[in-house]
């Protein structure tokens, strides 16, 4: 054995390496996703285009994001996250170095759409290398760390994209956005070694339509699924949408700033973003069972940092405001994260993938309507104008507060019933993935259990458990009762 095959051997096995080149793909896919953030009003005057049409752009290519999710999970619990993501590095780089020589809107169309089908297999590929190569315990924080380096696409998107495209020109841009995917395939052309927990990362063999359809229906019913949706909606989809088309624009046509101003207040979503997903990685992985409420609290400034610029008077917000706002926003993607903790807390490690998918799409579809919405509401209220007043915007951005309001209400919905999904689970003995301090508000008599609530919070005994019927029972032990297990 040679050494420089001894080298090779060693860092493939070190999951540090392994996670540091899937993570380089998701930092290239978020740079491909927002470089339009910047580009926009660049992309209107080369293909004289209308705010309906721009916000066309960036709606094809979140709504293939978000069709393709569970596709995407199906096929890397299939073929594996290494083959996936050379896959989406190609055809991003492709996609990337097409835009940078249409000159026709249909074309132009067909590149943002190649753009979203590589970046949808990007997030959840990286996020099953993670499950595959670190243990339980320390995924969250690899969550977390996984969007923090994401952000860095982010920057590369803001100030220094606004100068290449000054300096250099749309086609040179793009083509060396392009060329940069294109290049760093060749780092996932070698087959890694397999993975020490690969019963999470290895491909599952051949799966049959009908079996998919039973994996996609499982993950999607389980209260944790639907919690993690709508988490993901309600906390990732404004900011989203605010990042990669809309908060450029509102900035410098509806506020005044200069572009070079503009671009700074969006780099400020990036360094928030970096900061939250430091605090709230390690601060979840310690205290799981607050996960629900912080992405409600979170939510819930955001839909306010939408009230305020929609309603301040005259739509003309202070700076000292925007600044906050902005940071608001930035700490949903952060947030965001809770929903895929939840899809690896309460799926097999077969499913994952799938589990994963189908929370991306809630974040994705929430993005494509809001983009669209925009989009429309401008163009109503200002017909055929090239830019659009602060009036424009505070209509628009209500489309974007009332999705925002409607996710925040599913969410309590299903934070309730995941907690009596656990709370049920704990008291007939079954291995929970988080242990929950009951409450009177948790609405637990469904006729499985006679409860009887303390005075105090967490003061509740589950006096009786009325056993199931034998062939549901999954061969438990007829006499097996407990009781939920506190911290």
């Amino acid at each position: 054995m040679t050494t420089l095959h001894r080298v090779r051997l060693w860092f493939a096995r070190r999951p540090l390496v392994i996670w540091l080149v899937g993570v380089g793909c998701y930092l290239l896919a978020v740079f491909h996703r927002t470089s339009l953030g910047v580009a926009g009003p660049l992309a209107a005057e080369r293909l004289d285009l209308s705010a309906g049409q721009l916000s066309t752009f960036v709606m094809l290519q979140l709504g293939v994001y978000a069709a393709m999710q569970v596709p995407a999970g199906i096929l890397i619990d299939r073929f594996g996250p290494r083959r996936m993501l050379l896959a989406a590095t190609v055809i991003m780089g492709s996609a990337q170095v097409l835009f940078s020589v249409v000159h026709s809107y249909p074309l132009a169309l067909l590149a943002r759409g190649l753009l979203g089908v590589g970046d949808a297999m990007t997030y959840i590929s990286v996020l099953r290398l993670v499950a595959g190569w670190f243990p339980a315990r320390r995924y969250p924080t690899m969550v977390g760390l996984t969007s923090l380096t994401g952000m860095l696409g982010n920057v590369v998107a803001t100030v220094p994209l606004t100068l290449m495209l000054t300096d250099l020109g749309w086609g040179p841009t793009f083509a060396i956005a392009g060329g940069l995917s294109l290049g760093y395939a060749l780092l996932l052309l070698r087959p890694a070694v397999a993975a020490p927990y690969r019963e999470a990362e290895g491909p599952a063999g051949p799966v049959g339509g009908r079996e998919v359809l039973t994996q996609v229906k499982h993950a999607w019913k389980l209260p944790a699924g639907r919690l993690g949706f709508w988490i993901h909606l309600s906390t990732m989809a404004g900011p989203t949408v605010f990042a990669v088309l809309w908060g450029y624009p509102y900035l410098t046509q509806a506020l005044g700033y200069s572009p070079g101003a503009a671009s700074s207040l969006l780099m400020m979503l990036v360094i928030g973003g970096l900061i939250g997903n430091l605090v709230l990685g390690p601060v979840i992985g310690r205290r799981p069972h607050i996960r629900g409420g912080l992405a409600l609290v979170v939510a819930g400034l955001c839909l306010v940092g939408w009230l305020v610029l929609i309603g301040w008077p005259g739509g003309q917000p202070p700076l000292a405001v925007v600044i906050a706002v902005i940071c608001v926003f930035s700490v949903g993607g952060p947030a965001s994260g809770i929903g895929f903790m939840l899809a690896r807390d309460y799926n097999p490690r077969h499913r994952i993938s799938t589990a994963t998918g189908l929370v991306n799409v809630g974040g994705f579809c929430g993005a494509v309507v809001m983009v669209f919405s925009v989009g429309q509401i401008l163009d109503l209220v200002e017909p055929g104008a090239g830019t659009h007043s602060a009036q424009a915007y505070r209509w628009a951005f209500g489309a974007i507060a009332l999705l925002t309001a409607f996710g925040i209400v599913r969410m309590v919905t299903w934070i309730l019933r995941t907690r009596v999904h656990v709370l049920r689970a704990a008291a007939r003995g079954e291995d929970v993935p988080v242990e929950l301090v009951p409450h009177k508000w948790d609405l637990l008599d469904t006729g499985e259990f006679s409860v009887v609530l303390g005075a105090k919070p967490g003061d509740v005994q589950f006096k009786e458990v009325h056993r199931l019927p034998v062939a549901e029972r999954r061969d438990e032990p007829a006499d097996r009762t407990s009781t939920p297990r506190e911290k």
